[in-house]
């Protein structure tokens, strides 16, 4: 089976919510704009999404996506360079993190009101953000392998970073989330992790794993509510 790039499922994303048929009654900006206060500054690409969760259901479910990936559309994009390098980025940070980044991946972790910001396609530098209960949050396969990430703070709050090489050693990121206020945050750098908790007040409440390498976190992994600093 094909492996699509997560910045597929992305696109098509904006493609979906970007339509609106003549009779449906455009929501306010503030509504449409709900998730942007939590963005950091300067994206190419914001776009929100009403119920994420529920497009992603849609869209999986759909006849329209088995035709799109059979289309002859889709084979000659599979041979473009831009889809080769996203896929050898998207191996990169798979390997490194070690969970898979696909389609079914953005469904597993997609709540209601969601947004994705886009700072630089070509190294995928992005930050993800989804209203979504803790319990779902932290029971993902994302949150379950953070005992294998190294836990770091910002404004307050836990946030969970692997280092990622990719560009064949010419380019290194990071692959950072964290839970605060009831959103899961998901960014491709660090500095777009600090930046997005720099939106949050100080003190706020976030998830903690314990058992993520930290100087002074040890033990099994457990999760745990908890106010930090």
């Amino acid at each position: 089976m094909r492996t699509k790039p997560l910045i597929l499922s992305i696109a098509i994303l904006i493609l979906v919510v970007s339509h609106r048929s003549d009779g449906q009654q455009a929501r306010p900006v503030a509504e449409q704009l709900k998730l942007a206060g939590v963005m950091p500054r300067g994206a190419m690409v914001y776009v929100q999404a009403n119920d994420l969760s529920t497009l992603m259901k849609t869209w999986l479910a759909s006849s329209v996506r088995s035709q799109f990936y059979e289309s002859p559309s889709f084979a000659a994009f599979q041979k473009s360079r831009i889809y080769l390098k996203l896929q050898n980025r998207k191996k990169d940070f798979e390997s490194a993190i070690g969970v898979e980044l696909n389609e079914n991946r953005l469904a597993e972790l997609s709540g209601g009101a969601s947004a994705v910001s886009i700072y630089d396609i070509g190294k995928i530098e992005m930050a993800f953000v989804t209203e979504v209960p803790r319990v779902r949050a932290v029971a993902s396969t994302l949150f379950k392998q953070a005992p294998q990430f190294s836990e770091r703070s910002a404004n307050g709050t836990s946030y969970y970073v692997r280092d990622v090489t990719t560009d064949g050693g010419r380019l290194n990121q990071q692959f950072c989330f964290a839970y605060v206020e009831g959103k899961l945050i998901v960014t491709t750098t660090e500095g777009l992790m600090i930046r997005a908790l720099r939106c949050h007040s100080p003190g706020r409440r976030g998830y903690r794993v314990r058992g993520a390498r930290s100087n002074n976190v040890a033990g099994p992994a457990a999760l745990e509510r908890q106010s930090l600093f």
